[in-house]
């Protein structure tokens, strides 16, 4: 029997870490459509909770399982704690952008649109305001994320479940 207990744990240690990231780089007013910062935004936004699930799945295979857990259990374990992460996350992003501060992204927009004036060409321009600004209805990006997650959770976790030394005892000799 899988108990959630770990996973759940690390999920919601995950969503606390990943809001405190968001925090931060609201206070601190990072450009956030910078390609460089975007890249490693990425990069952080999904270390963070890849790293506490590969810590839930082995916290369960020691205790839960004495040692050894299966492909399924792990991958299970993987997904939900991604979940949970993912879940606090975007609904903490729904708030501080379409609640405490509607105006922070289309701000931090137009200040990536005015670095690039002068740049790149119009038609550019253009298409990259189309594609960002359908970005910037939170209510859209919400429930986008409410179906989204669950895959992205399920496939990262899938991905991670191979890696997970699947037998940690130690055969004894005698």
């Amino acid at each position: 029997m899988i108990t959630f207990d770990k996973p759940v744990k690390f999920g919601l240690l995950g969503g606390l870490f990943l809001v405190t990231y968001t925090v931060l780089l609201y206070a601190i007013d990072v450009s956030v459509f910078n390609p460089v910062f975007a890249i490693i935004n990425v990069l952080v936004s999904f270390a963070i909770p890849i790293v506490l699930a590969v810590m839930a799945i082995n916290k369960m295979r020691e205790g839960d399982f004495g040692g050894k857990i299966t492909y399924l259990q792990a991958l299970i374990a993987g997904a939900l704690t991604l979940l949970i992460a993912f879940y606090i996350s975007n609904a903490f992003s729904y708030v501080l952008n379409g609640v405490i501060d509607p105006e922070y992204m289309p701000r931090k927009l137009d200040e990536m649109l005015l670095s690039l004036e002068g740049k790149v060409p119009e038609e550019t321009l253009d298409e990259i305001i189309k594609g960002v600004e359908s970005s910037l209805d939170q209510t859209k990006t919400l429930v986008k994320s409410i179906w989204l997650s669950p895959l992205i959770a399920i496939g990262i976790s899938a991905i991670v479940s191979l890696f997970i030394k699947k037998n940690n005892t130690i055969d004894q000799v005698g």
